[in-house]
């Protein structure tokens, strides 16, 4: 069927992504929970119950450690390579890495307009009949759109050519930040595609 429409063919997820890729669901869902928990300290209301809720908060704060210390050994091994040209980029710490490593495993593997869309931030046309609304952004794996946002951040103050052209051009601050995360992926995903790394103002 894929074949007969023309479809690009899907790129197989290793094991190695994929248990990344669970171990950072497993985390979210202890940060989640601590986050609650740490909301209902201000109406425990007995000291009994306050302190349940500081010790739930501590296990979690385990759980989460020991999870981080797990994901740290996945991306040593078989993602090495990988994980050290990434980290060689301004703005990508430990959480963007495993986020990205984890949560985009076709990174290096697609065209740019394939990647920019998975991340969901492959601008698409509205349209109806004759009416044309502007172009917005949808879709896409939001987990890895709000990391790249946080590198976007940070490229915008080490390399501010693209972010100071689009404000040239007029374009909002929510805009101007979706364009510089686009450009840091794409270029995030040549370099993992030529295993080289490029300069990435």
């Amino acid at each position: 069927m894929g074949s007969a429409l023309n479809l690009p063919a899907t790129v197989p997820l290793s094991q190695a992504h994929a248990r990344l890729s669970d171990f950072l669901g497993r985390r979210r869902q202890w940060v989640d929970m601590r986050k609650a928990e740490k909301l209902h300290r201000h109406s425990a209301g007995q000291e009994e119950i306050a302190a349940s809720i500081e010790a739930m908060v501590e296990m979690l704060t385990r759980q989460i450690s020991d999870l981080d210390r797990r994901i740290a050994d996945l991306i040593q091994a078989p993602l090495a390579d990988q994980a050290h040209l990434l980290l060689a980029v301004p703005g990508i710490g430990r959480t963007v890495l495993a986020t990205l490593l984890g949560e985009l495993p076709e990174l290096g593997t697609l065209c740019r307009r394939r990647i920019a869309s998975l991340a969901g931030l492959a601008p698409h046309a509205r349209e109806s009949g004759t009416w044309r609304g502007a172009r917005r952004i949808w879709g896409g794996r939001r987990k890895v759109r709000e990391a790249l946002y946080i590198v976007a951040l940070s490229a915008s103050r080490n390399a501010p050519v693209l972010e100071e052209r689009l404000r040239l051009m007029g374009k909002a601050p929510k805009t101007i930040l979706i364009a510089v995360a686009r450009q840091f992926l794409v270029n995030l995903n040549a370099m993992l595609r030529s295993k080289t790394p490029i300069a990435l103002a």
